[in-house]
């Protein structure tokens, strides 16, 4: 274009001299020019803002992604890719401008359409990377969320197992309290049983007037039944034991 521009001047000089008629001819030559070279340098513009657009496309991916595999919250994935699709949308538009632009310019060159050609290829593999970034996120957010209902499933089996736990050993502990207050009775049943056959020892021994030695000897078997008593918890067996101690010797 600036070409044709810079050819154009001298015939600007040539004709300068012509009539009025050839004057507009080459006025309107000239306007003709500059519009085309207008466009054209608002044309080359607007294919450097799409490339830069693709390139930031592109680079948001790679980053979006690599955040990804480390690790990043869902809501700021999602925010993310908003702005990327945002960025697609708005690049999608400057080269649908740039495609409408060219094709009503009549001396578009064939650069233009190879380079916005490009541009679309560019932007169409930019959008299938997306598109497969997003169903290997969701992927991975289906998988995690079945993980997580699995280890909830889990947790609930292992609380219901620890509470049928807990109730047998509540069932254990209520059968050993059982067993010790049973012993107890038994102890207690024992020792009065040994505390009474010991009083009706002591009372057979003071009934017997002309047998010394028998008397001891029941006095002993008495003594013997009172600490026995004593021993399973009938502590008033002690006064009776140390009165016998005292007879017997």
């Amino acid at each position: 274009m600036i070409k044709r521009i810079v050819f154009a001047l001298p015939v600007i000089g040539m004709l300068w001299s012509c009539g009025t008629k050839e004057k507009e001819q080459l006025r309107a030559q000239v306007d003709s020019l500059r519009t085309e070279l207008q466009m054209s340098q608002q044309t080359a513009a607007t294919l450097d803002e799409v490339g830069a657009l693709i390139d930031s496309i592109d680079a948001s991916r790679q980053l979006l992604r690599t955040d990804v595999v480390e690790g990043t919250s869902y809501k700021d994935y999602k925010s993310r890719l908003q702005g990327i699709n945002r960025h697609i949308k708005e690049t999608e538009a400057k080269i649908a401008e740039l495609e409408k632009t060219v094709k009503t310019s009549k001396n578009a060159s064939a650069g233009y359409n190879a380079t916005i050609k490009r541009l679309k290829n560019d932007l169409e593999v930019s959008t299938q990377q997306i598109a497969s970034l997003q169903q290997e996120v969701e992927k991975m957010r289906g998988e995690n969320q079945q993980l997580a209902s699995t280890v909830s499933q889990r947790d609930s089996t292992i609380a219901q197992h620890e509470g049928v736990i807990k109730m047998r050993e509540q069932d254990v502990a209520n059968l050993e309290n059982k067993v010790i207050e049973i012993n107890a009775q038994a102890n207690k049943t024992q020792a009065d049983m040994y505390y009474a056959q010991a009083a009706a020892l002591e009372t057979a021994a003071a009934r017997t007037k002309f047998a010394p030695k028998k008397k001891k000897e029941t006095q002993r078997e008495a003594l013997e039944l009172y600490k026995l008593s004593l021993s399973l918890g009938k502590t008033e067996a002690q006064a009776k034991i140390d009165e016998l101690e005292k007879v017997v010797g």
